[in-house]
């Protein structure tokens, strides 16, 4: 039988691995400034929407200020853009040097289409503009159904936003059911197995915050991370 004291050891040992892949404190304020920054942009984004959107009724509307007083209760409700979440390394707090792949899930209340990408990517800059003086690279990657954000400082970080949709999975889910009805699709509707590895990624993620609540679990599991991206890679 072992002692306790080997055992000591071995924590030693595992800990002072972790050290040496964590990151920085630097370069996770860093990420901490970059994710949050793009969470509050396209919070702005999704305002600017909807200021947009109401203009545009009231200005087609005979009686236009009747109809805004009548659907300010549903606002809320009718957002074109419901929410962004954080999935993958970032949510579950597994990143480690020289793996900080970072990932959003901009969720839309429609099934999201190239047009509604293009329009987020073409006004994201602009939000960005108004909350910090960083610059950062924005690109528009349709057959991916999302946007990549790239810092431009020494620390070189990517943030990847996707775009998705409930009504993706309920489709999916109801597609051999007898009360589904066909609906047809936006002619320029994104890849939809794109749309619905997302909506698996933020269920992953949160399982996992709730499985792996305890700060060794996390650990554990930043220090296993290398030896099996190794496996997968030698496989």
């Amino acid at each position: 039988m072992r002692s306790i004291r080997s055992f000591a050891n071995d924590d030693r040992h595992v800990m002072m691995k972790h050290s040496t892949i964590y990151p920085s404190p630097e370069e996770l304020e860093a990420v901490q400034n970059m994710v949050s920054t793009v969470e509050c942009a396209l919070k702005q984004v999704s305002d600017w929407m909807d200021e947009t959107s109401k203009s545009a009724r009231a200005e087609g509307s005979t009686d236009g200020k009747e109809e805004v007083a009548d659907s300010s209760g549903k606002d809320q409700g009718s957002r074109v853009l419901c929410g962004v979440m954080r999935i993958g390394l970032v949510a579950k707090g597994l990143l480690i040097k020289d793996d900080m792949d970072l990932e959003l899930v901009l969720m839309c209340q429609e099934k999201p289409t190239e047009t509604l990408l293009s329009l987020v990517k073409d006004n994201l800059p602009i939000q960005i503009q108004k909350l910090t003086e960083e610059k950062y690279h924005v690109e528009l990657h349709v057959d991916e159904a999302a946007i990549i954000i790239r810092s431009t400082k020494e620390l070189p970080l990517t943030l990847k936003v996707t775009l998705t949709s409930p009504l993706i999975r309920d489709e999916a889910e109801k597609k051999n059911g007898v009360d589904s009805v066909a609906m047809k699709d936006p002619p320029d509707l994104l890849d939809r197995q794109k749309c619905l590895d997302a909506l698996a990624s933020l269920r992953h993620a949160k399982w996992f915050q709730v499985g792996f609540l305890f700060l060794p679990y996390r650990s554990l599991a930043r220090f296993l991370r290398p030896f099996l991206k190794c496996l997968l890679l030698n496989f």
